[in-house]
Order: structure tokens, then sequence, then C-alpha cells
């Protein structure tokens, strides 16, 4: 049988996918998250979601979070554009082998959350010995050089894998300041919310769905 063609998205849907794409990978996204996303200001970030609410694409709740998610609509959308972008079966491969080359760096990462969460003796870690704490932001540097060098190579591909690397390189460098919160803490741009959203990313542009590899 004929492989299907590849198809291009024109310039309004591909920014129209990327903040959809962007909200889908979160769930539910605070103007703030999608500006991280979408490398965009805040303000920009709430005139692309309020355009998406007026074309019933999605529905935004205030609140004490406010945030925005997809309607039934919205989601169709996004499966409609990301059909015609997974068309492209070189691009698609190449982010698969992507992900291939991630599955380790991703199991590393887990043990390294483990190490940052649990000590040895299996104590919880009160981040109350700054030597080991050192030695596990340390262990984490090592996985982001890794991870950096992989989106580096992919993001001629998507210039979202640019951006995860910089974000990445910005959650580390708010750890190794000090700031505990930028490994783990959820909706806070920590170093563990990119790495999810980057994981979810490469399943979705590979054209898998998540299997065994995925949870290594």
């Amino acid at each position: 049988m004929a492989e299907t063609p590849a198809r291009a998205l024109t310039a309004d849907q591909k920014e129209r996918f990327d903040v959809l794409h962007a909200i889908k990978l979160k769930g539910r996204a605070s103007d703030e998250a999608l500006a991280h996303m979408l490398a965009v200001t805040e303000a920009e970030a709430a005139q692309r979601r309020e355009a998406l609410v007026a074309e019933g694409l999605a529905i935004f709740r205030e609140g004490r979070m406010p945030s925005t998610a997809l309607t039934a609509e919205g989601k169709a959308d996004h499966t409609a554009l990301l059909e015609t972008i997974l068309t492209d079966t070189a691009k698609r491969d190449a982010v698969g082998r992507g992900l291939e080359d991630f599955h380790p760096i991703n199991g590393d990462l887990k043990r390294v959350s483990a190490s940052w969460q649990t000590r040895p003796d299996g104590m919880p870690n009160a981040h109350d010995d700054a030597d080991y704490d050192r030695s596990v932001v340390a262990a984490l540097a090592e996985v982001n050089t890794r991870a950096r060098a992989l989106l580096r190579a992919a993001a001629p591909l998507e210039e979202r894998f640019g951006r995860y690397a910089d974000r990445l390189d910005a959650a580390l460098a708010r750890l190794q300041a000090g700031e505990s919160a930028a490994f783990l803490r959820p909706l806070s741009e920590s170093y563990h919310d990119i790495w999810m959203e980057l994981h979810e990313d490469l399943i979705v542009l590979s054209g898998r769905v998540r299997g065994d590899a995925d949870e290594g």
C-alpha cells in the first residue's frame, strides 16, 4: 500500500497546534505555564488561550488556580492537526529514535529523583545534609548534560525541543542556587514538571503509545 504523502501545517495551523498541544500536555495549564512552554509573555499566552476559548476549543476556569483545559472540540482539533504532522514519516521516525535514546536517560532521572526523596538507608531525605544533597544535584547535572545533547540534536526537527533544553537548564540552575522545590514540586516549572512534558511530547510526536520502556 502506498505511503500517505507528507502534509505540512500552515503557519496559522502550527501556531494553533502549539497552544492546543501545550494545554494537552499539561491537562490544565495556567497562563504562566503556557508562557514557559510557548516562550512568550504571560500576556501573549493569555491572548492565545482567549482565542481558543472564543472558538470553543478550550475552557478557562478562574479561581484560586486559574487554568485552561481543552474542550472535546479542542481535543478533536488537536488530534486532526497531529495526524497531519505525523504524515511526515521521516520526522516521526527521527523523533521515535530520539525517544529510544531518551529511555535510558529517563531511567537515570528516576533513580536520581528517588535519591532526592529517600536516603540510601531508606529514610526520607530531610535535606539537612548539604553534602548529600549536593551529590544528588551533581548526579542530576550529569543527567541534564545527556538530555541537553539529545534535545539540541532534536531541535531541528521541532523548535520546542530546544526550548525544553533551556527550561531544564533553568530549573537545574534554580536547584543549584538552593531552591530545593525546583527539582520535584508540581505545577512550579520544576525540573520534573518539564521532564514529564518532554517525555509525553516525544511519545506523541513519534506516533507511539506509552509502553513498558517508558516506565523504566
